[in-house]
């Protein structure tokens, strides 16, 4: 037998494997998706069809609000017609109220279930909740229908992967990767082609919220070579936070960011257009993934920022700050401190860190001025920086100080205003600066300020109970030794 007939089998091998397997997929797909209940066709209703062709017509000329209203109206004169229903969730979707267009396109589903595009929006936004069994349903059913563009087949698949990845059902996801490469090119190359920032965030946003954050980290690095200027800004900030959610260690936001640095600087949002050194846009990405409680990644990204530009006060603090948190007062961690607050002595941020580094070494009659010169110079009190105070009081012996500081720190946090500000903070942080949101602003809020409330209350509610021992353990857990 000739090499070249060995050749021609060996690939008809491979394409009848390939076909054995995405027979068995659609096997399983269809268990999964079940019967569609046939809905019988029903007389058209005039009046109802008058009202839908008004509001198509008013949906078609971008008033969408007015369309809303007739579409509204023929569902009132015919409940079960569902095209008024589709009608009101792309109007809905135009105006920017995708929650509410969700919860319509459930109505279009109700009352056809094999309406494709009802089938994806519902298939996703039951993975995004956690309703398996119908998000396994509905995204079954539709991948049969096979009409989905390379973008929605990649949102639709990546969701199907997520819940069988939930369910553990180990053999249909093989299958369904077997070809889930060619789906992914597709989707990037469809992204790239389009030069658009909204589609690369929300298709992002959208793998997030269904669990597949590992794509969106494939997404964005795929794509970097191919775009530039705000599209590339969008991936670039968004990077730190999908890797941060899909638990890296920071070392691919650092090998991308090193890339493109080599031809140009680092754009990044919302001010794309004025592009940052490599050293800053490391610290900038180091900060986004402490916000979202990671450790290990941002100290990486922090250590990288730094040898390139080893006078950056900023820098130096927040990996003074995050050392001292992870590893204590060592050596290093004493040299980082004092380091920056060299470069800048005024900023009460670094006093603050320099202050908590003289109470973990145990001199808290050298971080006293420090802590009370940094909230004098605050232009909002810290209430961070009045808990670190009264644990210097306490350990100073001035246990009437303390509480004084504590009790202010208390009622800082539980206003209803700082809480507000901070959710609102979080909040513009997501939408302004990075694009996505990987955690909600309440769970972040708890992030940055949990424990330390928890903490705060413990001590505060020992003294009054004059367990002062008990005070002096909690000091030592917030860091004091």
């Amino acid at each position: 037998m000739t090499r070249v007939c060995v050749i021609v089998i060996l690939l008809l091998g491979t394409l009848q494997s390939d076909c054995d397997a995405q027979t068995t997929l659609c096997e399983h797909l269809k268990i999964f998706s079940g019967e569609a209940v046939q809905q019988l066709p029903t007389p058209t209703i005039r009046a109802a069809a008058q009202e839908y062709i008004i509001g198509r017509q008013f949906e078609l000329v971008n008033e969408y609000g007015i369309a809303i209203a007739h579409y509204k109206k023929a569902t009132e004169l015919d409940d079960r017609a569902y095209a008024p229903w589709v009608g009101i969730a792309n109007s809905l979707t135009a105006m920017g109220r995708f929650e509410t267009a969700v919860a319509v396109w459930r109505e279009v589903l109700s009352r056809n279930q094999s309406h494709g595009e009802a089938l994806l929006v519902v298939g996703l936004d039951d993975t995004r909740v956690g309703d398996l069994e119908n998000a396994r349903r509905w995204l079954s059913r539709r991948r049969l229908q096979d009409k989905d563009d390379p973008v929605e087949s990649l949102l639709r698949d990546s969701a199907l992967l997520s819940v069988l990845k939930k369910q553990n059902n180990q053999e249909v996801m093989k299958l369904l990767q077997e070809n889930f490469q060619l789906t992914f090119d597709s989707a990037v190359t469809t992204l790239i082609d389009q030069n658009n920032r909204g589609n690369w965030v929300g298709v992002m946003q959208q793998l997030v919220d269904v669990g597949a954050a590992s794509i969106a980290v494939q997404v964005a690095t795929a794509a970097t070579p191919y775009v530039d200027g705000k599209n590339l800004s969008a991936l670039l900030t968004a990077l730190p936070l999908l890797e941060v959610a899909s638990f890296g260690d920071g070392s691919l936001t650092l090998e991308i960011y090193r890339k493109v640095s080599l031809t140009q600087d680092i754009p990044l949002a919302p001010r794309w257009f004025e592009p940052v050194s490599l050293a800053a846009a490391l610290s900038m990405a180091a900060q986004s993934m402490s916000v979202l409680g990671a450790i290990e990644a941002p100290i990486k990204l922090y250590e990288s920022s730094l040898a390139i530009e080893p006078n950056d006060s900023l820098t130096a603090n927040n990996l003074a700050w995050m050392r001292l948190n992870r590893d204590g007062a060592t050596k290093e961690v004493m040299e980082l401190c004092n380091r920056a607050f060299e470069l800048q002595p005024d900023a009460p941020f670094i006093m603050d860190t320099l202050g908590w580094m003289y109470v973990v070494t145990g001199k808290p009659e050298k971080a006293i001025p420090l802590f009370v010169g940094a909230l004098e110079l605050e232009s909002q009190p810290s209430p961070e920086t009045y808990v670190h105070l009264g644990d210097a009081y306490w350990l100073a012996g001035e246990s009437d100080k303390a509480i004084h500081s504590w009790r202010t720190a208390w009622i800082l946090l539980n206003a209803a205003e700082t809480r507000q500000a901070y959710l609102e903070g979080y909040m513009s942080m997501a939408y302004s600066v990075w694009g996505i949101s990987v955690a909600t602003p309440e769970a972040l809020y708890d992030l940055e300020l949990g424990e330390l409330t928890r903490n705060l209350m413990e001590k505060i509610t020992a003294f009054e109970n004059e367990n002062f021992p008990k005070v002096s353990g909690l000091v030592e857990l917030d860091g004091a030794k």
